[in-house]
């Protein structure tokens, strides 16, 4: 029972620590939850803050101890996606009735990158999670947007994280068109080597 979480911070017997980080935030999920359903939505806010910081510390862990691996890319990843699920409904809880206002919002934001993910997968039977700049932006803005809308009362970054979301999609999306395999490409117009013939 214990071999399952295990494998997902030990590689190769080596213990990493920014997987182990990386985790960390999924398992936050379920306390931003509990909180805000007995109404301490700032301890929260706190708690969720802590959650979304881990992805950086996630990424700098892997580098400082040159730990970097595809399977520690797709974990966090896959944490990501769900993590970015979870902010659909704390936002739901924080602030009802502002998913129904901004609906057309929310698909764009939350559904646009399944939907994304989806089209990647039968493009190029495989699901590809480039780190292009508009993505990385888009995350940020993601990760920041229910502490944004509690400390300036702006809902409107709930449309500008949609917009900066979607065209990132639609940037991947254009790369994967134009044969763009690199993972590692910081744009979606970046030159795309052809194959050999």
């Amino acid at each position: 029972m214990t071999a399952f979480p295990l494998s997902l911070v030990v590689e190769d017997g080596a213990f990493k620590p920014a997987n182990a980080v990386t985790l960390s935030r999924a398992v936050l999920i379920a306390p931003v939850f509990a909180l805000m359903a007995v109404g301490r939505p700032t301890a929260a806010l706190v708690v969720y803050v802590v959650a979304a910081l881990s992805d950086l510390f996630d990424g700098w862990l892997a580098r400082r101890y040159r730990q970097s691996s595809a399977f520690g890319a797709q974990l966090d990843a896959a944490v990501d996606n769900l993590f970015s699920l979870a902010i659909l409904g704390f936002l739901a809880m924080a602030y009802p009735g502002l998913v129904g206002r901004q609906w057309a919002a929310a698909v764009v934001l939350f559904g646009g990158p399944i939907a994304y993910l989806a089209l990647s997968w039968l493009l190029t039977r495989r699901v590809l999670m480039f780190h292009v700049w508009s993505a990385k932006l888009g995350a940020v803005l993601l990760f920041s947007l229910w502490p944004a809308i509690a400390v300036t009362g702006w809902q409107g970054w709930f449309w500008l994280s949609a917009a900066v979301v979607g065209a990132s999609r639609l940037e991947q999306l254009v790369l994967i068109v134009r044969g763009g395999r690199d993972l590692e490409a910081i744009h979606g117009f970046v030159p795309v080597a052809r194959p050999q013939r």
